[in-house]
């Protein structure tokens, strides 16, 4: 993770990852036989990990709490587990045209994350907490474009933003238009 925040993926060599390990120039290349595979495997072991996050953010709950929930696992994520955030974004970001393993379940993880938003919202409208005239699919949409986008930006330039003033705006924002 660290080679891809310093370099890139397509400037990350699985020599460089087996020295960082502290073992042999081969022995990445080894186990996982392409960067492909490896940075598949990095995926994983985020969603992994990422999914953990989210469940003890949101816990039981639904709709508008659910949704809040979200928004503070994704803060908590960019502002305490920075390293692996940026790994991963870049890893995506770089994945789009050169990996498309990676690719894949980067566009699987999209349809799941617009998936449980949806529910969320969905969710707020039965509950009587969200006005019936948002359309969950499209908010869900907007939804994760707001996070991406804000990484993306976050990555570009990490000092020219305060993450938890953005945050804290949109969360304001985003629940004021979604109350009933």
């Amino acid at each position: 993770m660290h080679l891809i925040v310093e370099h890139g993926t397509h400037n990350t060599t699985l020599k460089e990852v087996g020295e960082k390990a502290g073992y042999s120039r081969g022995l990445a290349s080894n186990r996982f036989g392409s960067k492909e595979i490896l940075f598949g495997h990095l995926v994983r072991d985020f969603n992994e990990k990422w999914a953990a996050e989210l469940r003890r953010f949101v816990g039981s709950n639904d709709g508008l709490a659910a949704l809040s929930g979200a928004l503070d696992a994704v803060e908590f994520f960019l502002l305490n587990r920075t390293s692996q955030m940026q790994a991963m974004y870049i890893l995506w970001f770089e994945s789009i045209t050169s990996y498309p393993l990676v690719r894949r379940r980067l566009a699987a993880n999209h349809i799941a994350y617009r998936r449980d938003t949806a529910r969320w919202i969905s969710q707020g409208i039965a509950k009587g907490e969200v006005v019936p005239n948002i359309d969950p699919e499209s908010f869900a949409v907007e939804f994760s474009a707001f996070i991406f986008g804000l990484v993306y930006q976050w990555l570009a330039s990490p000092t020219s933003i305060n993450l938890h003033t953005v945050f804290q705006h949109y969360r304001e924002n985003t629940l004021h238009r979604l109350r009933t």
